[in-house]
């Protein structure tokens, strides 16, 4: 199969640290693009995570939501605050939402 160039702009430092950090593991940047081309191709996916950085902890946001409802003069109990939390980690978050509510319906 024939070979062809590939040009990647980076940071100077970027590429300087990444080079020293595989030669240590025994390999190159030429390589390791390869290898990720390759993924690539393989699972016609990027082959990590892609994400935006978190700007806030779970606890900051939840902080955050208590104080802009204590500015609306509303307040969250613990109990609230523990239903946000298990809300967030819910898998089906409709179908958590519907409990929630049908319990409150019922009291």
């Amino acid at each position: 199969m024939a070979k062809t160039f590939l040009q990647v702009r980076t940071d100077e430092r970027d590429k300087e640290q990444a080079s020293v950090i595989l030669e240590e593991l025994g390999t190159n940047l030429s390589s390791v693009v390869n290898m990720l081309l390759k993924q690539i191709i393989m699972t016609k996916s990027i082959p990590f995570e892609v994400k935006m950085p978190q700007a806030y902890t779970e606890q900051e946001k939840a902080e955050e939501v208590k104080v802009s409802m204590e500015m609306e003069r509303l307040t969250l109990t613990e109990e609230d605050l523990e239903l946000l939390n298990q809300y967030r980690k819910a898998a089906d978050k409709d179908k958590f939402r519907e409990e929630i509510l049908a319990e409150y319906a019922e009291a």
